[in-house]
């Protein structure tokens, strides 16, 4: 209870002690969390998209305002184009270990 009303968030932190998993503490994805991203996914994760991690945003599967958290479970690689058409066309995806499943 003393760490739900002090908003005490756990994190899960990577090899050089940076932020993997920040629950809903921040919104926006970090460096070390980005790397972690583009580890597992290394370009855009739109089927038939090959665009460069450089090109890319990493977008919340679940949106943070939906209650999605900034984690990389949550997370997943679109280049502009795709992340746009993702939003307009409200689409979902799944993640695993191995990448992300788009169900278009």
């Amino acid at each position: 209870q003393l760490a739900c009303d002090a908003l005490i968030i756990p994190m899960v932190l990577g090899s050089k002690s940076e932020p993997l998993d920040v629950g809903r503490a921040k919104r926006l994805v970090d460096k070390g969390l980005r790397r972690a991203v583009i580890q597992r996914d290394r370009h855009c994760t739109y089927p038939g998209c090959d665009a460069p991690a450089a090109w890319t945003d990493a977008h919340h599967l679940t949106h943070w305002s939906r209650g999605g958290h900034t984690d990389i479970a949550n997370a997943a690689l679109l280049c502009e184009r795709h992340h746009t058409h993702v939003h307009v066309h409200d689409l979902t995806a799944t993640t695993t270990a191995r990448g992300v499943t788009w169900h278009v």
